[in-house]
Formats: structure tokens, sequence, C-alpha cells
């Protein structure tokens, strides 16, 4: 009985005890939090990518580069990925690129993004048409990213592929000009 006693007075271990309890959690909280900002910087560029590049087809560099064999779709990719690439690992090989032309804003296409299964080899195919002169393009781009924490807390509420990915689309409609 006397040890049992001894045993409960001492207070050695308190912060340890302490410190297992809500540092796990915390930990969890901080992870989650980092996962969330990292995500959203991604989000964030390939934003900035779809509408910076989206320039050069309303200009009518693209279609006529399709025209003339000195763009290709591949161009178009890297473009995009050398502003993406910073945050994104392997951006050109996960990165879809769908161009549309549409005959009002009406017209919208009903179907999701066709994003890259990493689990295949190749590529999906997607529509890459920039369009005529005073069209309307829609433009959209999938990017499949990991997600570092898929069991903590913002992992959890993300929808994931099958390779615990998390695909980020990015869109956007504009009028080319008369070029």
């Amino acid at each position: 009985m006397r040890v049992l006693r001894s045993f409960l007075k001492k207070k050695d271990g308190a912060t340890a005890v302490e410190f297992a309890l809500i540092g796990l959690p915390f930990f969890a909280l901080f992870l989650s939090c980092f996962e969330m900002g990292l995500l959203f910087i991604r989000m964030t560029m390939l934003d900035h990518a779809v509408n910076t590049t989206s320039k050069t087809v309303y200009i009518g560099a693209v279609t006529q580069g399709l025209a003339d064999n000195t763009v290709s779709r591949e161009d178009f990719e890297e473009d995009i990925c050398d502003i993406v690439g910073i945050v994104v690992p392997d951006c050109v090989s996960n990165l879809t690129i769908e161009l549309i032309e549409i005959s009002s804003l009406i017209d919208l296409p009903e179907t999701n993004a066709v994003c890259v299964d990493t689990s295949n080899d190749f590529k999906p195919v997607v529509t890459f048409n920039p369009g005529s002169a005073n069209s309307i393009v829609f433009m959209r781009a999938c990017l499949t990213t990991d997600v570092y924490t898929p069991g903590l807390g913002f992992g959890l509420a993300l929808s994931k592929t099958a390779n615990n990915q998390y695909e980020m689309v990015s869109s956007m409609a504009f009028m080319n000009e008369p070029f």
C-alpha cells in the first residue's frame, strides 16, 4: 500500500504524459494545415498558368503554330508547367489540357474533366481545338498531384483517385480575337 501511495504522489514524467496526449493531435493539425496551404498554392498557380497561357490561344498564336507545325500540344503543356512546375513535381506527365470550341457560353461541356490516371502508362485523349477567329473556346486543365497526408484532417475531406492523388481542375472560357 505504501508503494502505491508513493507512486501516485510522484510528479516525475507529468510533462511526458501531457506531450503524449497533446502532441499527436497538434502535429496532425499542423500537417493538415501545411497540406491545405500547399494545395491552395498549387491550385492558384494552376489558375494563373491557365489564365496566362490562354492568351496565346485567343490571339491566334496556337492556331497558327498548329497550322505550320511550330507549336504542339506538348509545347502548350510545357508552357503551363513552366509556371506550375515550381510547386508540382513531374507536371508534364500529370497534366491534361482540353481546348473545346463551343457555340455559346450556354454550351459548356457537361462532362467532368479527363485527368491522368497514374496507374496507366498513357495520357488520356482529349479535344485540343484552339478554334478559329472570333470563336468561343472553353479551356480546361486537369493536374493530378499527390496528397501527402490522406488520412489526416484536410486529406480526409478531399475526393481522391484510387492512387490517393488529388485532381485539380482549372477552366476558363474566352472568345478568340479576329486574327
